[in-house]
């Protein structure tokens, strides 16, 4: 449960005045954000309550209002809240899509991941052009809406100083965190380039546990079970990640749908270089990459245990081979006037065997 500030409780009650049908989402970090509905327009609002340190408060409204891009949320409005001097609320459209990790559980398609980073990639563009690094970017950050992928958080945005090309960095998302970041807390443009990374990779289909026990060794796992406190728990698993972070072993490429193809693990490797000097050091580059590796490769996406592409001669289904008792082996079949047929000689077999068969 959230536990909600008696003021932000109050400025809730003032707004029921032009709003209505509150919804608390308690996902995000960085303050309080509810769903409503106006009144009048019927309009889908977020309203975001923060508080922050002092002369630094602000700056997430501010950053948010100063960026054009169809790839960032727009802010319709930022108010204090009454009669507090700590907190103060922004009021944005709400996205109903949901954020990236709902997309990502429903498993997209390569190229409809491929063009989701593309717009993250335009959206971090802009807010480099500003001068400022966004420090945070995660899936449960990048919102949907009507297919546009759009960066929703500012609250770890920093704006450099003139002649800077560093600030501290966050402690939030310590799995998103570059491996860099943790003996130095500095935070460059390569940062953001490494989180891109991260996102590309489990957009793509890679699996990243949110849940840190899922990374510890069995000796760690002893570790944790004899510790009896909380903190010293959370501490552990922050130094568990740290070290695979570090070592570049959070990202499992096995774990990546067959259709991935070598380039586009390339890119994730170059993206997420533990070494910041080895990482591909803009994000022209990135959209370089990008772009090519989705002009190479058909829009291979998941059906259940199937695998479905759309191809110039109908579309194309490979299911788990019924005569083959080994994974991974498929039968192909192609849509016709009278529903799906075997592909006449293809005979069964890997993902890649049959692609490169019917010239996918």
């Amino acid at each position: 449960m959230c536990r909600i500030p008696q003021e932000v409780q109050d400025e809730l009650t003032n707004l029921s005045q032009h709003y209505e049908g509150f919804e608390a989402n308690c996902r995000g970090a960085n303050g309080f954000l509810y769903f409503a509905v106006n009144r009048l327009t019927r309009q889908h609002v977020a309203i975001k309550f923060y508080s922050g340190e002092p002369g630094r408060q602000h700056d997430e409204p501010r950053q948010l209002a100063s960026i054009d891009s169809q790839n960032v949320l727009p802010i319709h409005e930022a108010r204090m809240v009454s009669g507090s001097s700590d907190w103060a609320f922004f009021i944005t459209p709400r996205c109903s899509e949901g954020d990236l990790d709902d997309l990502i559980a429903s498993r997209p398609s390569i190229h409809q991941a491929l063009d989701i980073v593309l717009g993250i990639c335009h959206g971090v563009s802009t807010i480099h052009v500003k001068s400022m690094l966004h420090r945070d970017l995660k899936p449960g950050n990048i919102v949907m809406d009507k297919g546009v992928p759009r960066i929703a958080d500012f609250g770890s945005v920093r704006k450099l100083d003139v002649g800077c090309t560093e600030t501290t960095a966050t402690r939030h998302s310590i799995l998103y965190r570059p491996p860099e970041t943790f003996a130095s807390s500095k935070y460059t443009l390569l940062g953001d380039i490494y989180q891109i990374g991260m996102v590309t990779y489990q957009l793509l289909g890679g699996i990243l546990h949110y849940d840190g026990k899922d990374y510890m060794t069995r000796a760690e796992r002893k570790r944790y079970d004899s510790i009896d406190n909380d903190c010293d728990r959370s501490l552990l698993i922050d130094d568990v990640i740290r070290m695979r972070a570090e070592a570049g072993k959070l990202i499992y490429f096995d774990s990546l749908p067959p259709w991935v193809t070598n380039s586009a693990k390339s890119l994730i490797r170059q993206t997420t270089n533990p070494d910041p000097q080895k990482r591909l050091q803009t994000i022209g580059d990135v959209v370089a990459g990008l772009t090519r590796i989705r002009s190479e490769v058909a829009d291979w996406k998941w059906d259940g245990q199937n695998i479905i592409v759309q191809s110039d001669k109908g579309q194309v289904e490979l299911r788990p081979s019924l005569s083959s008792a080994e994974r991974d082996v498929y039968s192909a079949y192609r849509q016709g006037a009278n529903g799906f047929r075997r592909v006449s000689g293809v005979p069964d077999g890997s993902f890649k065997e049959i692609a490169k068969k019917l010239n996918l």
